[in-house]
């Protein structure tokens, strides 16, 4: 399921072009800064982690909710493109193994930003400046094989419209992040003895059920020197 997911995403980012287009009517907006020094910033730099930022704005009169992150379910929703003379190329992240997974969301009230930090390199870029055991490939897939002056910008969508209620299908994988280096190291032919257990649904207090933000966010192009 978790090979199938970025496929699913970028299939569903690309219906949302055709869809929606350029810039949804939702007042929320979406922007990708990438700070330098030099004329232009650079990305897929291999020699360092610096950063790029995806900022939503919510420009509403209403409170929104997104997925953060570390999870499977806000992990696949952030993606790029990159323009270079007559190709468009996405980015998206790889399929990783996933050793703790439930939902969890952040809360953003009208006039306020979320920022999500990334750093733009490639798998082999960040296994190489990757301390730890190299099993849970981070960095994102996509990148043409080209050192030049392109065009990027981000793109947000909510890959699966089913998980679009934080409040269900809420449990924990009750194994640590040692356990799966052990489990692999150890060759187990089958991860069908690694069974996740499901914790009880919780309850909340909440007064009205709440929904993540599903709607496809496309940031301006920007002109960036992309390194091979």
């Amino acid at each position: 399921m978790a090979i199938l997911k970025p496929i699913f995403c970028f299939l569903f980012v690309l219906v949302a072009h055709l869809s929606f287009g350029q810039n949804p009517k939702s007042k929320m907006g979406i922007e990708l800064s990438i700070p330098h020094m030099l004329e232009l910033p650079w990305i897929k730099n291999c020699s360092s982690r610096d950063e790029v930022y995806v900022i939503i704005h919510n420009n509403t009169d209403t409170t929104n909710y997104f997925y953060e992150d570390w999870n499977t379910y806000g992990y696949y929703n952030i993606s790029f493109e990159i323009k270079h003379k007559d190709s468009i190329y996405s980015i998206v992240r790889p399929p990783k193994l996933w050793y703790r997974n439930f939902k969890s969301h952040l809360i953003v009230n009208s006039g306020e930003s979320l920022v999500f930090p990334y750093s733009l390199i490639d798998t082999t870029c960040a296994n190489k400046l990757s301390e730890s055991v190299q099993i849970f490939e981070d960095g994102w897939i996509g990148f043409p094989p080209i050192s030049d002056t392109v065009e990027i910008r981000a793109i947000y969508q909510l890959c699966d419209l089913k998980e679009i209620s934080p409040s269900e299908n809420i449990s924990r994988l009750n194994y640590g992040r040692d356990f799966y280096i052990d489990f692999l190291e150890e060759d187990i032919e089958s991860e069908q003895k690694v069974q996740p257990k499901e914790t009880p649904q919780r309850k909340t207090s909440q007064t009205k059920e709440i929904f993540i933000f599903h709607e496809p966010l496309i940031s301006e192009w920007q002109r960036v020197i992309l390194k091979k």
